[in-house]
């Protein structure tokens, strides 16, 4: 089947390609030699077409300004881009932005044997883009609209030739860094640290197989992509990892190589491998009875592990959090008073999740044994602390499916069922929701243990913590003579 070619490219001899239209409403014609043959790709020759298309429209800007200012910096930037590239193929040399940096000087002698530096650099700018001829053409009268359009478009290529060269990492193995500490509207990845060390870990894996390269080799952007094929398919053959964490790991890795590409303009287009995703398993919720299982076993071991299951529990904190406790342990471990409860502030997955989570259940339990199961969460003589806790649930509810995890959505399900407010969720549970970050100001923060427990806020929370667990509150007896209504002191 004869191959078709998007509208407004022609075939012509020696098996060439040019783009060819009418300049509507103006007269005359548009031409455009392209660098695909007959003999391209379709996808190639598309995507060239789209780019003369935006010259195209940017020709008919030009010729329709009525002053200079009418076109904007981004028309004027392309503009240059596409006199650079003209002049080039005149000159048989590909002109690229910093060409005449750093500037360079003559000495010439003046009158009275007077030596002075003349910018070279600068001059032979003038000269390449033409702003001296065409100085020379207005000398003495004013210039047209036209010319003044040219003159900027020239001043602008000038500037690019002349400004300091932007040199993107010399190999593909330099590219992480340089995102790390280069990432747009986005915080610096740290350079050290476990999450830095994982990322790099899998970028370096996926670069085996990429292969190591300068960025500037013209082959680079096939080398990455036969790589990240390469690599899916390894993963699918050789793991049990999931296609959304192969995809995952990929991902990272494919920002910085499209970051940097962009950046230093590199022309790499690079397609994420096709990996098939596998089918999300529903979210293992406790039922009822499980969670009065549960409850009922903590209550009677009354250990560390005890615990730390209650605190999960009640709003589904994650190991890792439980952990963060450790930071901080007089003001984020409260268990005395009217309204005992953990107060989560270091940073999880963004500096402003903060979480207060009011206690109701198995306080006695938290209060003997919680710091102990913080430091040996904080061990390192445990290989798999969640291992060792999900054999405790299978324990406390003989259901082999149940990790700590699920709490999270046991927890989430029964606020749900309640219908708490979806900001009391956010604040007890981490998500976010309007208006949270103001209710965890710095300043409120500030009151102390007890007179954050005498706030409205913190009394709202544990009213709405006490109709998420009104199915396990008759366990456990109400406590007789340990607690300090602290809320009624002035």
């Amino acid at each position: 089947m004869a191959k078709s070619y998007p509208k407004h490219v022609r075939k012509r001899s020696k098996n060439s390609l040019q783009y060819r239209r009418k300049l509507q409403g103006i007269g005359g014609e548009f031409s455009h030699a392209m660098a695909c043959n007959q003999d391209s790709p379709e996808s190639d020759i598309q995507r060239e077409a789209i780019h003369i298309t935006r010259l195209y429209e940017l020709e008919l800007k030009t010729k329709a300004a009525t002053s200079p200012d009418f076109l904007t910096d981004m028309d004027t930037d392309a503009a240059a881009l596409e006199l650079l590239r003209q002049l080039s193929k005149r000159d048989g040399y590909k002109y690229q932005a910093g060409d005449l940096h750093p500037p360079k000087f003559d000495e010439v002698e003046r009158e009275y044997g007077i030596i002075v530096k003349e910018p070279a650099s600068e001059f032979l700018a003038d000269e390449i883009v033409g702003i001296e001829h065409l100085m020379h053409e207005t000398q003495g009268r004013e210039p047209t609209v036209d010319e003044q359009v040219k003159l900027k478009v020239m001043f602008k290529a000038k500037e690019a030739l002349l400004k300091p060269r932007k040199r993107p990492p010399r190999y593909l193995s330099q590219v992480l860094d340089w995102y790390c500490t280069n990432r747009k509207n986005s915080p610096d990845w740290p350079m050290e640290g476990r999450e830095y060390t994982r990322r790099k870990n899998r970028f370096l894996e996926i670069l085996t197989h990429i292969g190591d390269c300068p960025t500037e080799d013209p082959d680079a952007a096939k080398r990455i992509v036969a790589g990240l094929e390469a690599y899916a398919e390894h993963r699918v053959n050789t793991s049990k990892v999931k296609g959304q964490s192969i995809n995952r790991d990929i991902r990272g890795s494919l920002s910085a190589f499209r970051r940097v590409s962009k950046v230093y303009k590199l022309g790499w287009t690079i397609e994420a491998p096709e990996v098939e995703e596998n089918p999300i398993a529903e979210r293992e919720v406790l039922t009822d009875e499980e969670q009065i299982a549960l409850v009922k076993w903590c209550l009677a071991t009354n250990d560390k592990f005890a615990a730390i299951l209650l605190a999960q529990l009640h709003a589904g904190l994650m190991a890792t959090e439980v952990l963060r406790l450790a930071h901080d342990p007089e003001e984020s471990m409260v268990f005395e008073g009217s309204l005992p409860y953990l107060l989560i502030k270091e940073a999880t997955k963004k500096e402003t999740r903060k979480r207060l989570v009011p206690l109701v259940l198995g306080v006695d339990v938290m209060r003997e044994n919680l710091a102990k199961g913080v430091a040996w969460l904080n061990s390192t003589t445990e290989s798999n602390h969640s291992h060792t806790l999900k054999k405790r649930l299978l324990k406390a509810t003989s259901n082999p499916r149940i990790t700590a995890h699920c709490l999270r959505h046991t927890w989430n399900n029964n606020a749900s069922a309640m219908d708490i407010s979806v900001l009391h969720r956010a604040l007890i549970g981490g998500w976010a929701a309007t208006g949270k970050d103001s209710q965890f100001s710095p300043h409120m923060l500030k009151y102390g243990r007890s007179g954050l427990q005498r706030t409205k806020t913190v009394q709202a929370l544990a009213d709405s913590q006490r109709q998420v667990f009104a199915h396990l509150l008759h366990i456990e007896p109400p406590a007789k003579g340990n607690v300090i209504n602290i809320s009624s002191r002035a």
